[in-house]
């Protein structure tokens, strides 16, 4: 331990006593400054030994603003960088100390660093060299509402930094003096107000990293952009003992894993030294520290189930733009469980969870501070190795107490030569290519144009190179991703695969890193306009494929405005004698003139028809949606322009009215059909009244299908069905799988193990269905948890088919039931014995938001069905 950390810890030892903070501050405690609301924070239990008042959100921002009042010398900045999703502040506190020349020195460096840090690491590796640089450092808390001592944590720590005079503390001193600490005070305000783990639309922030579908992740995101930050820390809670996210197999491909053993493992032994010093044990998953049993499954040898496979987290996220960075649990026990060899810490309880997060936090700091230029020099040279396009650097070592050789932890891959994301011939939808390519912009990748024709690439087209500084985020973002499935048994929570390349709305081509591939390019800044409206001459009619996000948004926005449009049942051509599949939306001529602005808004165009129109049938309304389905997915479906609204069994049997008579179609994802008991009668005499009255069924996941199987709603006699995982999240899920299939009766899953990823499915119909019409040959979507089937009665039409084999592009599908390979995986029909019409998907089409590419089909379901 430093003399600087020894100092530290014994002036903390000192002052919790006096106001259970860091420093005795009598602003971090009741009676707290603003208008009082009702808030979660504020009304924990005080029972617990070391319990303390918790800031509610109310007090957040006017405590803060106290502190930047009476902070010394200007150094600390407060501004709101977002809005929740209910509309609360967010707010970014920024420690920038420039009251001596060492100071401004240290920061005028750092930010000639930053300037050069992904457009020439090397020479910003050469200023590095020439004198000290401050650090920057990010500290986030308060991601899950309902872990409350992060944001205390992070609260104390900003006014012992912003208020303790310069001279008086040695390890205040030190981080005003090398470092720019950016703390992301809360960032789930709805969450925290309201005492729950997601934010007010249903979303667990620490999952959306990759979509970035939530205001408050855009904002998170924002201050990586501002500061690149070399350390982070995700201040969460619970786990017992204190876990220091040191994570796991499987790892994330895209991290340069050298250079993360290098400095995690030692920051690890660090926060582990700080936990000590006042008794606290710890948890370290890759070391498999301290029960090896907890992280090693039976059967297996390496540690598993606290994994940085996916970058939809906070850190991993973070680690793929940085250095290291860590999810810190804290220990919310009362007895010795949180300590050492079985004796209590010196705090238990709430207080022991602040001074858990606080010991990390300011050992942490102190990590960094004693090995900044090395820490910088190597994110720099991360930086470098991307902007070189140099090859991965193999795993040669592991540090002592790491379990497994390098090569079970090496799991960095070769990037490709290039992706590219036509525009014009190959790419479905220009307008979706252009929101993909915002993205990437928006996280700072960097993106190119052809500037000509090039193969069968058309001028213009996008072209991501995988020489770059953020090559590790681009390739993640973009690429299909990497099959596990042999390699692990288990993953911490799914989905095993992500791609905003293959799961979103445009087609990208990657470009192999063996193949000659030379085009002229152009760097750009924005993704270029893309023109629509009305193709011009004569018109019978207008047709929109279905075949976008922007198309269904369009599509919800001009029937729900009043006008007229039928839904074409067939193929047809359009005058330009171009094939329009099923499924598209055929506008009146006399519409022209809207619909000329609503495609210029989109960047679509309405397709001309000038000979016989196709079979058609009417679209009365926008479809109004029951869905029986998480936050999640309600928010999706209102996203894309439907009124939607959850709805379970107990709600719809307990309603004094027919809820269902308010609706036109159901989409159900976690409802399974209600036992024929008297408790049930109501609402099974409300589903048979629905589907009697011709109300329409779009169902996904085990529960979606199994609704309608056997015993369920009967409306599929004959249809079988299968499903492979459990879908608890992995291993430490509460979610066991003999639950799910006694729940779901039908499902027979011959195996166990997590299932989720990304498959193949061949479409089948074509351009025929009115469901997946608009879709190529072969396409890709999500699954968690996957349903094929095995019978299909004659007048159900099968749309998609998984491949024979091979059907899995990335993911974790250990050991795959030999029924799902060449069967159904889309399915759509009439039932025989009314008029309803059902539609059923064996993937996860609106999985957290993110299969953005699914989306027609689930809407082009609920139109169809709506008849």
């Amino acid at each position: 331990m430093s003399l600087r950390r020894l100092l530290a810890v014994c002036l903390v030892t000192l002052a919790v006593p006096l106001a259970g903070a860091t420093t005795a501050r009598a602003d971090i405690a009741p009676p707290w400054c603003g208008t009082k609301v009702p808030d979660a924070a504020e009304n924990l239990p005080a029972n617990l030994p070391g319990s303390f008042p918790h800031i509610p959100y109310y007090a957040i921002g006017c405590t803060l603003q106290s502190i930047q009042d009476r902070s010394i010398g200007g150094r600390m900045s407060l501004e709101v960088i977002g809005k929740s999703a209910l509309g609360r502040d967010m707010y970014l506190v920024t420690i920038n100390a420039l009251g001596t020349r060492e100071q401004r020195n240290g920061y005028s460096r750092l930010r000639d660093i930053l300037r050069r840090a992904t457009s020439d690491p090397g020479r910003a590796q050469s200023l590095l060299r020439r004198g000290d640089s401050k650090v920057p450092i990010f500290i986030q808390s308060g991601i899950h509402g309902n872990e409350y001592e992060g944001v205390d944590a992070a609260m104390r720590a900003i006014e012992r930094l912003a208020t303790t005079p310069y001279g008086s503390d040695p390890e205040v001193d030190a981080l005003l003096d090398h470092a720019v600490v950016a703390f992301n005070v809360v960032q789930n305000p709805d969450g925290r107000v309201a005492g729950m783990r997601t934010n007010g639309n249903g979303f667990d922030l620490n999952r959306d990293y990759i979509t970035q579908s939530q205001s408050e992740t855009r904002a998170s995101v924002s201050v990586f952009r501002k500061w690149f930050p070399t350390e982070l820390l995700d201040l969460h809670g619970y786990h017992t003992p204190t876990l220091v996210e040191s994570t796991t197999v499987p790892h994330n491909p895209g991290i340069e894993y050298d250079m993360w053993f290098k400095w995690s493992q030692p920051r690890s032994d660090a926060n582990q030294a700080g936990l000590a010093s006042e008794g606290f044990g710890v948890d370290r998953p890759v070391n498999a520290v301290p029960d090896p049993a907890e992280w090693i499954p039976p059967g297996e040898t390496l540690p598993q189930g606290w994994d940085d496979w996916g970058p939809f987290y906070t850190g991993q996220y973070g680690q793929l733009r940085g250095l290291d960075g860590s999810t810190v649990e804290m220990c919310n026990q009362t007895d010795a469980d949180c300590g050492i060899g079985g004796v209590a810490p010196k705090y238990l309880g709430r207080m022991g969870s602040l001074r858990a997060q606080e010991l990390v936090v300011w050992s942490t700091f102190d990590f960094v501070l004693d090995h900044r230029s090395e820490m910088l020099h190597d994110q720099l040279e991360i930086y470098r190795r991307g902007v070189t396009d140099a090859p991965r650097p193999e795993l040669t070592s592991v540090p002592p107490g790491v379990i497994g050789t390098p090569a079970d932890h090496d799991y960095m891959t070769d990037y490709p030569r290039a992706h590219v994301i036509p525009v014009g011939r190959g790419q479905r939808s220009d307008v979706e290519a252009k929101r993909l390519v915002q993205f990437l912009l928006d996280n700072d990748v960097d993106v190119t144009r052809l500037k000509r024709d090039y193969r069968s690439f058309e001028r213009g087209s996008y072209v991501v190179w995988m020489g770059q500084a953020l090559r590790a985020l681009a390739n993640t973002m973009l690429s299909v991703g990497d099959d596990i499935s042999d390699r692990v048994t288990q993953l911490y929570a799914p989905p095993g695969a992500w791609s905003n390349g293959f799961l979103w709305g445009a087609d990208v081509v990657t470009i192999p890193r063996d193949r000659r591939f030379s085009p002229s390019t152009r760097p750009i800044r924005r993704a270029a306009a893309v023109q629509g409206g009305v193709r011009s001459g004569r018109a019978a009619a207008y047709a929109l494929p279905n075949d976008s996000v922007a198309a269904v948004r369009t599509i919800n926005s001009l029937v729900g405005s009043g006008v007229t449009a039928r839904l074409a049942t067939e193929p047809f051509e359009s005058a330009s004698g171009e094939t329009l599949p099923a499924g598209s939306v055929i506008f009146p001529s006399d519409a022209a003139a809207r619909l000329r602005s609503a495609g210029r808004s989109a960047g679509l165009w309405f397709e001309r028809i000038t000979a016989d129109l196709p079979a058609t049938e009417p679209i009365e309304r926008v479809p109004r949606v029951a869905c029986l389905c998480s936050a999640l997915e309600n928010w999706a479906l209102r996203q894309i322009g439907f009124t939607s609204d959850q709805l379970t069994n107990a709600a719809i049997n307990a309603a004094p009215s027919d809820p269902l008579a308010n609706y036109d179609v159901i989409y159900n994802t976690n409802q399974t059909y209600p036992a024929d008991t008297p408790e049930n009668a109501t609402v099974r005499t409300r589903y048979s009244a629905f589907f009697a009255g011709g109300g329409g069924y779009v169902g996904a996941r085990p529960s979606g299908a199994n609704f309608l199987v056997d015993n369920g709603a009967g409306q599929f006699r004959g249809l079988d069905m299968q499903a492979q995982g459990d879908g608890s999240g992995g291993g430490r899920a509460t979610e066991r799988f003999d639950l799910l299939a006694e729940e779901f009766g039908r499902v027979t899953p011959a195996f166990q193990e997590d299932v989720s990823g990304i498959v193949l499915w061949d479409n089948e119909a074509g351009a025929s269905s009115p469901i997946v019409g608009s879709y190529p040959a072969q396409d890709t979507g999500l699954v968690e948890t996957p349903v094929w089937f095995t019978d299909v009665p004659p007048e159900v039409t099968v749309d998609g088919r998984l491949p024979a084999s091979d059907f899995l592009a990335s993911g974790h599908w250990p050991n795959p039931d030999p029924s799902a390979g060449g069967s159904p995986i889309i399915v759509h029909g009439p039932n025989t014995a009314n008029t309803a019409r059902i539609t059923l998907f064996g993937i996860d089409p609106l999985f957290r938001a993110h299969p953005e590419r699914d989306f027609p089909a689930v809407s082009a379901g609920f139109y169809w069905g709506d008849m």
